[in-house]
C-alpha cells in the first residue's frame, strides 16, 4: 500500500511539473511573438505606455498621441509652477 501511494504522489507531482512547463513554454512564446513582431511589437508596447499615460494626465483619455504629448508638457509646468509656489509659502511661513 506504501509503494501504491508513493507512485500516485509521483504521478502527481509529475502532472504538475508538465503543467508548470507548458505554462512557460506559452509564456515564452507570447514573448517572442511580442518581440518578433518587429515595429508591430514596439508599437504594442508603445500603445501600452500611451494609454497609462492617458490615464495619468488630466483630460487625457481621448487624445491622440500629439496632443497627448503636448497636453503632459503643460501638465509638468504645471506641477512644476506649483513646487515652486509652495516652496515660496513654505519660506514666508517658515514652515
Amino acid at each position: 500500500m506504501n509503494n501504491s501511494t508513493s507512485n500516485y504522489n509521483g504521478l502527481k507531482a509529475h502532472s504538475s511539473y508538465r503543467m508548470k512547463m507548458k505554462m512557460t513554454r506559452r509564456r515564452r512564446q507570447r514573448q517572442r511573438q511580442r518581440q518578433v513582431g518587429g515595429r508591430g511589437g514596439r508599437r504594442s508596447t508603445v500603445q501600452v505606455k500611451v494609454k497609462k499615460l492617458q490615464m495619468l494626465i488630466p483630460g487625457g483619455r481621448g487624445l491622440k498621441a500629439d496632443r497627448l504629448f503636448l497636453q503632459t508638457a503643460d501638465y509638468i509646468l504645471q506641477l512644476r509652477l506649483q513646487v515652486n509656489v509652495l516652496q515660496a509659502l513654505s519660506k514666508i511661513y517658515k514652515l
